[in-house]
């Protein structure tokens, strides 16, 4: 993600335009129009120091990031990111040098609106604020009537059973979590998986084979078509013209 920062106070400091989950999961609005800065302690050399940081700073702040996860899901998130933004830092100079910011295919991408990432975006900031909230598990999505709760699942983002573009398309996300908690979980079922909470006696008995299965699971998601992607949306917004 350095490589991303060091891109983004290049080409246009705060304003970015390249929309994000709200890290403040807490706040309003729910997705940000520009990415905000990580704002890494300049006296950290290394990156692993620098991230590390970052999530001590905020590990008991309400609402601060991905707050159904532990410590160590919260670790191996940030520094699986760093993996995707380093490969898509490589892809981006190809990029560069094949695909115009005035072509037809930027033009494309940069309408989030018709082309569903606006929505999906706000999908997305439902479920990591209310994990398993699209699930269909009567259980959980009741808990959720109530308001904000933080209740430890881990939830597969990337586990679709259902369909569900059509009604994400044409859900209206205008209003608070409150107005639309009910219509999320009524409206944008997709029966995705949810995981109960870790054994987390088990995993320190088996850590080896855990984290075998952890690093097959981070690198199945990262495919060279999603590299492809974010290097062609990063370019396309970054460069607005």
């Amino acid at each position: 993600k350095q490589w991303y920062q060091r891109r983004v106070r290049e080409a246009a400091g705060a304003n970015n335009n390249i929309p994000v989950v709200n890290p403040r999961l807490r706040d309003e609005p729910r997705v940000l129009d520009n990415a905000p800065m990580m704002n890494y302690d300049p006296e950290f050399a290394t990156t692993g120091m620098k991230h590390f940081d970052i999530i001590m700073k905020g590990v008991n702040m309400d609402g601060w990031r991905l707050s159904s996860f532990g410590l160590l899901e919260r670790l191996s998130h940030i520094f699986h990111m760093s993996e995707i933004w380093a490969e898509a830092g490589k892809e981006y100079k190809k990029v560069k040098r094949r695909i115009g910011v005035d072509s037809n295919l930027c033009e494309c991408v940069r309408d989030t609106e018709s082309n569903g990432l606006a929505k999906y975006l706000q999908l997305t900031a439902f479920q990591i604020r209310y994990p398993g909230i699209t699930s269909g598990n009567s259980e959980i999505t009741d808990s959720y009537l109530g308001g904000f709760l933080d209740y430890h699942i881990s939830y597969g983002l990337e586990e679709r059973p259902d369909n569900i573009v059509k009604a994400l398309m044409d859900f209206d996300f205008s209003g608070s979590d409150e107005e639309l908690i009910a219509d999320v979980i009524d409206q944008l079922v997709d029966h995705a998986a949810v995981e109960e909470e870790h054994d987390e006696e088990y995993e320190m008995a088996h850590s080896k084979e855990h984290w075998d299965w952890c690093v097959g699971k981070l690198k199945e998601l990262m495919t060279p078509e999603l590299i492809y992607d974010t290097a062609v949306f990063m370019h396309c917004q970054l460069n607005v013209e």
